[in-house]
């Protein structure tokens, strides 16, 4: 059975985010094309679907760590915040982003909460990243056959 570890993480965040789109649940709110998705960035993204990708990937990051709550989903889309001539500090990701998201994929049936613990995937979003994670292996195999074999 073909997981989330066996494929490379760029295709299948790319798959997962395309799927995202048809689900009604899992919108982009009105404000996601001024927000800044972190204290570290200076511009908001400039990729229009940059809602549906970061949903992939918290998607994603909920499936390897397990049960993980807001604060340590932020930490996971840290980065170095300038402070001029002081040392650069890792700064946290934007919770409300990724609280949203979280929202929204607890709408959708792809994840559920665990109070006192917080999100872990629902049966549905693990089959789907199954899913997602077996058609990208065999689009990889399709380009290069030579990989069928392991």
């Amino acid at each position: 059975m073909t997981t989330v570890y066996d494929v490379p993480t760029d295709l299948l965040i790319e798959k997962i985010s395309l799927k995202l789109k048809k689900i009604d649940a899992c919108q982009p709110p009105e404000w996601t094309e001024f927000v800044k998705t972190a204290v570290h960035k200076e511009k908001a993204p400039r990729e229009a679907d940059w809602w549906y990708t970061r949903e992939a990937a918290i998607l994603r990051k909920v499936y390897k760590l397990g049960p993980i709550g807001t604060i340590h989903l932020c930490t996971e889309f840290c980065g170095p915040k300038d402070r001029g001539s002081k040392p650069y500090r890792t700064r946290s990701s934007s919770g409300s982003i990724v609280r949203k998201a979280l929202i929204q994929l607890e709408e959708a049936g792809l994840v559920r909460t665990i109070k006192g613990k917080g999100r872990e995937l629902s049966p549905k979003g693990r089959s789907l990243l199954d899913n997602t994670s077996h058609e990208v292996l065999k689009d990889i195999i399709k380009e290069n056959p030579e990989l069928g074999k392991y």
